[in-house]
């Protein structure tokens, strides 16, 4: 019988050190302007405004698989960025420079770590039969950044929105998910997110758990791994499927 749990990754299986969770583009944004000593012009409070729209996964509803190269994805991510600097006061020349800087602090490996609780529950979950996958709107070096973090001893497989070319909640995005996964008999879809993670999942026909966030319309949720691996525990006793 194939179990297998699909994670979200930044804000449920790890992120950026930074103190920022669900900040960590502003945060990059930010830590380019003081790696070029250009924080004095700039109000860190006027960045996160700025990013509310062209970002690939704020508009799920629509394919982007026309970035299907991480190249052609940092294109458009840094054409954000640049508009961003530019909106804040700094010419073309300046914008160009401090995007390319912030591309680079954003996959500065050092700068990511995994939550506390998260490999020895997963590796816990695995010896109780669960297969594990992440599934993930994220930048092209999610791999890479799982790696750096150890997650490949314990991660099958990987499906990245910036590699698929489908984000969270689009359905496609799971039903790729549910492809590589080789149709389990069982399934959830584990996230930090109501909309992408929850939501969205249940769109595609797959149950889920809110981890790490509270929302009263979650059906199941937790405060941490621990939560979940006695709550799956628990089906298992019962026969739950």
């Amino acid at each position: 019988m194939k179990k297998v749990l699909f994670w979200d990754f930044d804000g449920t299986l790890g992120g950026r050190i930074d103190g920022l969770k669900g900040k960590a583009w502003s945060a990059s944004i930010w830590e380019a302007l003081v790696e070029h000593n250009l924080q004095h012009y700039v109000n860190r409070d006027d960045i996160l405004p700025r990013l509310g729209q062209g970002f690939p996964w704020q508009e799920p509803e629509k394919p982007h698989i026309h970035l299907n190269t991480p190249a052609l994805w940092w294109a458009h991510i840094e054409s954000i960025f640049k508009q961003i600097y530019e909106d804040l006061g700094f010419s073309n020349d300046i914008a160009n420079r401090l995007s390319a800087t912030a591309r680079i602090k954003y996959v500065d490996l050092p700068m990511w770590e995994l939550y506390p609780d998260t490999l020895p529950v997963l590796q816990s979950l695995a010896e109780q039969g669960w297969s594990h996958m992440i599934v993930s709107n994220h930048v092209p070096e999610l791999r890479t950044i799982a790696a750096h973090l150890g997650l490949q001893t314990v991660i099958s497989e990987i499906v990245n929105s910036a590699e698929v070319g489908y984000e969270k909640p689009n359905p496609e995005i799971f039903h790729i998910a549910m492809k590589k996964a080789g149709t389990p008999h069982e399934v959830w879809m584990i996230g930090d997110n109501i909309d992408a993670d929850i939501f969205g999942a249940q769109q595609a026909g797959i149950p889920s758990i809110l981890v790490r966030e509270k929302d009263p319309r979650a059906e199941h949720q937790f405060d941490d791994f621990y939560g979940v691996a006695k709550f799956l525990a628990v089906r298992g006793t019962t026969g739950h499927q």
